[in-house]
C-alpha cells in the first residue's frame, strides 16, 4: 500500500499521516507474505505424513530397517500444528490490512459511506485496540510462563522449547494492533482530510456495502 505521488502533497501533514499508515503496514506485510511460504512445508509434511500412516509404515521392509520410527515420529505431527501456527499468526494482520478477514455484514450494508467509516473507526478504538492491548498482555504472560519453566512437549521425543511457538501469539497480536493503527489512521484522514485524499486512503473496500476476499 503506496501513496501516489502525484495526488499527495510532501507538505501536506495528511500525507504524513499515511505515509506513517504505510510505514506501519510495511512490516506486516512482510511478515503475512514471508509466513505464506510456509504453507509449501507444512503441506509436503501432511502429505508425507498421510501417506505413511495410511500406506507405507506397516510395510515389513518398514519396519524391520527401523524407518518406522522416522515415520511415525511425534516431531511430524508436532511439526504440523507448529507450521499451522506460525502461518495463521503472521497472516493474522495482513489479512485484516487487506480487508480479507471475515465480515458478518448484516447491517452494514444499510449505513451511507461515512456511516460504515465511523463504524470501522469507532470499533477500532473502542474494540480492537483494547482488546489487542489485553491479548499482548496475556500471550506474553503465556510466552514468559513457557520460557522460564523451558517447556517442552508431553511426547518426550517431540519438538520441544515451547516457548518459540508461543512467542508467536504476542507476534500475532502486535502485528494486529500495528495494522489496526494503521487503518485507523486512514479511516480519520478519509474522514476528516481534503478528498483528494480519497483514493490515496485506499478504504474503497471498506467503503463499499458488501466485499468479497476473492473478488
Amino acid at each position: 500500500m503506496n501513496i501516489n505521488a502525484n495526488t499527495v502533497r510532501a507538505s501536506s501533514p495528511w500525507a504524513r499521516l499515511l505515509r506513517l499508515a504505510d510505514a506501519l503496514e510495511r512490516p506486516v506485510v512482510w511478515l503475512g507474505r514471508a509466513g505464506g511460504w510456509l504453507i509449501l512445508p507444512m503441506i509436503g509434511v501432511i502429505l508425507f505424513d498421510a501417506v505413511c500412516r495410511r500406506f507405507l509404515r506397516k510395510l515389513p521392509f518398514v519396519i524391520e530397517s527401523g524407518l518406522y520410527t522416522i515415520m511415525n515420529s511425534p516431531v511430524l505431527q508436532d511439526s504440523e500444528w507448529h507450521l499451522h501456527t506460525i502461518i495463521f499468526c503472521s497472516s493474522m494482520a495482513y489479512a485484516y490490512i487487506y480487508n480479507a478477514h471475515v465480515r458478518l455484514d448484516l447491517f452494514r450494508p444499510r449505513f451511507s459511506v461515512n456511516g460504515r467509516l465511523w463504524i470501522e473507526t469507532l470499533g477500532g478504538l473502542i474494540l480492537l485496540i483494547p482488546f489487542l492491548t489485553l491479548m499482548i498482555y496475556h500471550s506474553w504472560s503465556f510466552f514468559e510462563i513457557a520460557w522460564d519453566t523451558n517447556e517442552g512437549t508431553a511426547v518426550l521425543t517431540g519438538i520441544g522449547h515451547r516457548w518459540f511457538i508461543k512467542f508467536f501469539l504476542v507476534i500475532a497480536f502486535v502485528s494486529m494492533l500495528t495494522a489496526a493503527f494503521s487503518i485507523i489512521i486512514r479511516l480519520i484522514v478519509r474522514l476528516y482530510g481534503p478528498n483528494n485524499l480519497h483514493d490515496a486512503t485506499q478504504l474503497r473496500k471498506i467503503t463499499e456495502p458488501t466485499h468479497s476476499a476473492f473478488s
